[in-house]
């Protein structure tokens, strides 16, 4: 059986062997969430109270497939409030016509126009496998090579 997983769910991400890190659904997008990818590295074999760890600062901010999730890979270990610092992006999009800018938000929805300036500090929406997510994780620590496309994850 597949997984269920919401919004404030932490998971549990294997970083190594016996190592993990957490990671927290911001929201869930159609067989896609966005996920905010804390820093700590805990002991796999360790208790996992979600309740008693920080969550306030995380270091990816990432939307990825729920694949993992469902198949248990990240498993649920417990669920949350997400932290008010843990921002819901908005993107940049480029429509054309007319050929502008315009903001995007994190269900595709495109609204009003923005100038280049604005648009030039914005990212475009883009989804990174749960490979990617655990490769980052891995170079983070140490443990792997810090690829410039784990820069893409970062807030």
């Amino acid at each position: 059986m597949l997984g269920r997983y919401k919004k404030g769910d932490v998971l549990s991400v294997p970083v190594t062997d016996g190592k993990i890190s957490l990671a927290q659904i911001v929201r869930e997008l159609r067989g896609n969430v966005l996920l905010a990818v804390f820093p700590e590295l805990l002991d796999a074999d360790g208790s996992l109270d979600a309740a008693s760890f920080e969550l306030d600062e995380p270091i990816f901010l990432v939307e990825t497939m729920d694949l993992r999730i469902k198949d248990g890979t990240w498993p649920v270990v417990g669920n949350r409030e997400i932290p008010k610092q843990v921002p819901v992006p908005e993107y940049k999009v480029w429509v054309e016509p007319p050929g502008e800018y315009r903001i995007q938000d994190i269900h595709g929805k495109v609204g009003v126009s923005i100038s280049r300036e604005q648009a030039s500090g914005m990212k475009l929406q883009k989804s990174f496998s749960p490979p990617v997510v655990e490769a980052a994780l891995r170079g983070f620590h140490g443990f792997g090579p810090w690829r410039r496309e784990f820069d893409e994850l970062t807030l």
